[in-house]
C-alpha cells in the first residue's frame, strides 16, 4: 500500500479557485461524473455477473460429466450390456455400491424404453414404458449420454432427475440405457444438490436451475422446486440456448439483474438473480462524496475555477477511460495522476487494484488451463489403458500417449519379473537396437527404477545424475539430457515403471509430477487387472482339464475296463454255456453303448454351444444312456410334445437333470428311475426313483447338490419341488412357463 501525503487538500483548492458564477459549472461537472461512474459501475457489474454465470455453468457441466463418466465406466466394466433382464438385474446389484451417489436409485431400460431392472429403496418403476421420455429419445437419436427433465413419480412430494448413458455390447450395438436418479426437494441432501449449492454467485441473490420444460430443478426457496416458470422472460431466453442478462422487477417490485446461461451438454439453464440496488451500493458513498464537494463549492467559491476544474476533471477522465478499458477485458490499465492530493492517492490505489485484478484473472486462467489439461490427460490415459487386457498393449498405448503429452522423444515401459529382481522392457519408443539389448533385462537393484520405487513417486534426473555407469555413455550418445522415471505401483507393490527421456532439459513442475504419479497409479491398476485376468484364464483352463480328466477316469475308463474284462472271458463262457454267453454279450453291448454315450456327453461338455444347438429331448436321452451303461441302472425316459426353449432354460434343465440323476446313482440305492419330459408352451420335468429316499429336515443346509438345483431353477424363473420320504423314493419336479407366450394368450383372451 502506498501512503502518499497530499500536498494540498481539494477543499483548499476549491476555496482558492471557486467563485459564485462557477457554481452551475461545478454542479454540471459533478452530475456528469456521478452518472458516468454509475454507468461504468453498471457495465462492470453486468459484465462480471455474465462471466460468473458462464463459468458456473461450465463448472456445473464438468460436475455432471463426472456422473456420466461413472455410469459409462460401469456399462463397460460389468455384464450390464447382456440382452437378458435377469442378468442385467444381477449386474445392477453387483455394481450397486458404485451407484450410491444416486440417492434416487438406478434403472436399466432395454432398447425399447421398458424398465427391466431397478435398484432403489424408494421407488418401483419395474415394467414401466419410458420410451416417450425426452432423454431416451435423445439417446436413440444421438447415441450420446443425456440428462432428463424432472421425472414424475407416484408420490406428489417426491421428484427425480436422471443422468442416462447408453448401454452398448461388445459390437457397439445399442442394448439399452443405464439411468442414475437424484432426488429433488428440501429433504434430499444429494451430491447433485451439493454441487449446485456451491454455485451461488451472490450473497443476497438467488441462483436456480431449470429443465428444458421450464420447471425448477433447484432453488434456494425449496417451495419453488418443481414449479413451472416457463412464462418468465429470462427462462424463455435461457431455454433458447442464449447467454445474457435482463433487467426487470421481481414480485416485491424491486429492480433486479438476472443473468443466465445454458448448461453445456444438457438442455437445462442456470439463472442468477441479484438486487440491482445491492450491486450498486458501493457507488452510493461516492455519490454522497460528490454532493459534499458540490456543497462546498457553492458555499465557498474559489478563484481560478478553470484551472482547478481542469486539474480535477483530467484525472477523473483517466479513471473513466481506464475503467472502461477494464470493463472491456483489457486488464492491467495504469493511469498517471500527479496532483499531490487525494486524487493521486486514489490513482495509485486504482493502479494497484488494476494490477491485482490482472494477476488474479491470469492466475485463474492458468489454473483452469492446467486443471483442464490434467483431466484431459487422465481421461486419455484411462481411455488407452481400458482398450485391452493384454499387458503389452496397455504399456505400448500408455507409453505413446504420455510421450505425446510430455512432448518428450524417448521412452520405455518396463514390467517386473515374477521373481521381483529383474526388469523386462515390454515397449519402447526412440531407442536403438544396441541400447535395447543392453537394457532388457536389467536388474532392479541399483537402477533408477529402484530409486523411484523407494520414493514412491516420479523422479527427475539429469544425464549427469544417471546411476547406471554402463548405460550412461550409450544414453549420452543418443542425445538424452533429462530423464523422468514413473513407478507403476498397486497396493504398495511395484509392477513396473515408465522411463522417459528428452533431448533437452527443462524444468518439470510439481503439477506435472503429480499428474505423472496419478497416471502411473492408473496404469499400474490396469496392468494388475490384466495380470489377474491372465491368471484367471489359466486357472479356469486348468480346472476344466482336471474335471474332464476326472470324468473320463470315473466314467468312460471304468466302463471300457469292464467291457474289456467281459470280452476276455466271453469265449470261455460261450464254450461252457451259450445262454450265459448271450447274457454276457448283451452286457458287453450295453457297456459299449454306455461308453459311447459317455463320450458324446463329454464332447457336449467340451463344446458348450451343443447344449443349445441339440434339442433337450436328445440331450436327456443321451444322458440316460450314459448312466445306464455306467451305473447299470435301468432308466425309463418319456418325452411328450415339442417346444423350442430359450437357450438359458434348456441349459438349466439339462444341468438340473444331470445333477438329479447323479444323486440317484450316488445316494438313492435305487433299482429303477423314471425321467418324464412334457413340452407344450412351457415345460414340466420329473425325475423319480424307487430308492431309499431321505427326510428333508435332516439334509445339511450346505448340501451342494440340492442347493445348485434350486439356484439353477431360480435363475431361469422355474419352480422346483422335491418330494421324498425315507424308504419311499424321491421325485424332483421342475415347471417352467413361457411368460411371453402367456402374455400373448392373455392379450388375445382380453
Amino acid at each position: 500500500m502506498s501512503s502518499i501525503t497530499p500536498k494540498a487538500h481539494i477543499r483548499t483548492r476549491i476555496l482558492m479557485w471557486s467563485f459564485v458564477p462557477t457554481t452551475l459549472i461545478l454542479f454540471a461537472v459533478a452530475i456528469t461524473i456521478y452518472f458516468a461512474y454509475q454507468h461504468l459501475t453498471a457495465d462492470l457489474v453486468v459484465g462480471r455477473n455474465q462471466q460468473l454465470i458462464r463459468l458456473s455453468a461450465g463448472e456445473l457441466s464438468t460436475n455432471l460429466n463426472n456422473y456420466i463418466n461413472t455410469l459409462d465406466a460401469l456399462t463397460r466394466s460389468s455384464d450390464i450390456s447382456a440382452d437378458d433382464p435377469i442378468k442385467q438385474s444381477q449386474a445392477l446389484r453387483q455394481i450397486s455400491n458404485q451407484l450410491l451417489i444416486f440417492d434416487g436409485g438406478s434403472l436399466i431400460l432395454d432398447r425399447y424404453g421398458k424398465v427391466v431392472a431397478v435398484y432403489s429403496v424408494h421407488f418401483n418403476f419395474m415394467g414401466q414404458d419410458w420410451s416417450d421420455r425426452s432423454f431416451f429419445r435423445q439417446i436413440i437419436r444421438t447415441g450420446e449420454p443425456a440428462f432428463s427433465d424432472i421425472l414424475p413419480t407416484l408420490s406428489s412430494d417426491t421428484m427425480l432427475i436422471g443422468v442416462a448413458v447408453p448401454i452398448l455390447n461388445g459390437q457397439s450395438e445399442f442394448r439399452g440405457v443405464l439411468l442414475g436418479l437424484f432426488r429433488l426437494g428440501p429433504d434430499s441432501p444429494s451430491p447433485f444438490y451439493g454441487g449446485i449449492i456451491k454455485l451461488r454467485l451472490g450473497e443476497t441473490g438467488n441462483t436456480y436451475l431449470v429443465d428444458s420444460t421450464g420447471r425448477v430443478i433447484y432453488h434456494p426457496d425449496a417451495n419453488l422446486i418443481n414449479t413451472d416458470i416457463n412464462s418468465h422472460p429470462v427462462v424463455q431466453q435461457v431455454l433458447k440456448g442464449q447467454t445474457g442478462y435482463l433487467r426487470n422487477r421481481n414480485s416485491d417490485n424491486q429492480d433486479i439483474l438476472a443473468t443466465y446461461s445454458p448448461i453445456p451438454g444438457t438442455s437445462w439453464g442456470l439463472i442468477n438473480e441479484e438486487n440491482w440496488g445491492d450491486l450498486l451500493a458501493s457507488s452510493q458513498g461516492y455519490g454522497q462524496f460528490l454532493y459534499l464537494l458540490l456543497g462546498l463549492g457553492i458555499i465557498f467559491p474559489v478563484i481560478f475555477v478553470l484551472i482547478g476544474v481542469k486539474r480535477i476533471t483530467d484525472p477523473i477522465s483517466q479513471f473513466i477511460t481506464a475503467a472502461k478499458e477494464i470493463a472491456g477485458g483489457k486488464y492491467g490499465q495504469q493511469i498517471t495522476v500527479n496532483t499531490g492530493d487525494e486524487l493521486e492517492v486514489l490513482g495509485n490505489q486504482f493502479n494497484q487494484m488494476s494490477v491485482q485484478l490482472s494477476e488474479s484473472y491470469t492466475q485463474l486462467e492458468q489454473r483452469v488451463t492446467a486443471r483442464t489439461r490434467e483431466l484431459a490427460t487422465l481421461n486419455k490415459i484411462a481411455e488407452v489403458v481400458s482398450r485391452s487386457l493384454n499387458i503389452n498393449d496397455i504399456l505400448i498405448d500408455a507409453l505413446d500417449k504420455i510421450l505425446e503429452v510430455l512432448e518428450m522423444e524417448v521412452g520405455g515401459a518396463y514390467a517386473l519379473d515374477d521373481d521381483g529382481q529383474n526388469l523386462r522392457l515390454l515397449a519402447q519408443h526412440g531407442l536403438t537396437m544396441e541400447l535395447i539389448k543392453q537394457i532388457s533385462p536389467r536388474p532392479l537393484k541399483g537402477s533408477i527404477v529402484e530409486k523411484a520405487a523407494l520414493k514412491d513417486r516420479p523422479i527427475v534426473l539429469e544425464i549427469e545424475e544417471y546411476p547406471d555407469i554402463e548405460l550412461k555413455p550409450l544414453l549420452e550418445n543418443l542425445g538424452i539430457r533429462q530423464f523422468i522415471c514413473v513407478p507403476l505401483r498397486v497396493k504398495g507393490r511395484l509392477e513396473g515403471a515408465f522411463l522417459f527421456g528428452s533431448y533437452r532439459a527443462r524444468p518439470i513442475s510439481q503439477e506435472e509430477l503429480a499428474l505423472l504419479e496419478a497416471c502411473g497409479r492408473q496404469i499400474g491398476v490396469a496392468v494388475e487387472n490384466a495380470r489377474l485376468y491372465r491368471q484367471a484364464e489359466e486357472t479356469a483352463a486348468l480346472a476344466e482339464r482336471t474335471r474332464l480328466a476326472r470324468d473320463l477316469h470315473d466314467s468312460v475308463t471304468q466302463t471300457l475296463f469292464s467291457a474289456s474284462l467281459i470280452a476276455e472271458v466271453l469265449p470261455d463262457v460261450w464254450k461252457m454255456n451259450q445262454a450265459e454267453g448271450w447274457n454276457r454279450l448283451e452286457e458287453l453291448r450295453q457297456l459299449t453303448r454306455g461308453a459311447m454315450a459317455e463320450m458324446r456327453t463329454l464332447l457336449v461338455e467340451l463344446r458348450p454351444n451343443a447344449l443349445v444347438e441339440i434339442p433337450l429331448s436328445d440331450l436327456l436321452r443321451q444322458l440316460c444312456e450314459s448312466l445306464i451303461g455306467r451305473a447299470r441302472l435301468p432308466i425309463q425316459l418319456s418325452i411328450e410334445g415339442q417346444y423350442k426353449l430359450p437357450p438359458d432354460v434348456q441349459v438349466g434343465m439339462y444341468r438340473i437333470t444331470q445333477e438329479a440323476l447323479n444323486n440317484v446313482v450316488k445316494h438313492s440305492k435305487a433299482t429303477q428311475a423314471v425321467v418324464t419330459l412334457r413340452l407344450n408352451k412351457g415345460l414340466h420335468l420329473s425325475i423319480a426313483d424307487n430308492g431309499c429316499g431321505f427326510e428333508a429336515d435332516k439334509v445339511p443346509p450346505d448340501h451342494l447338490g440340492l442347493k445348485i438345483m434350486c439356484e439353477r431353477a431360480e435363475a431361469i424363473g422355474a419352480k422346483l419341488l422335491i418330494y421324498s420320504e425315507s424308504g419311499e423314493g424321491t421325485q424332483v419336479s421342475v415347471t417352467w412357463e413361457d411368460q411371453e407366450k402367456k402374455k400373448e394368450i392373455d392379450h388375445d383372451g382380453n
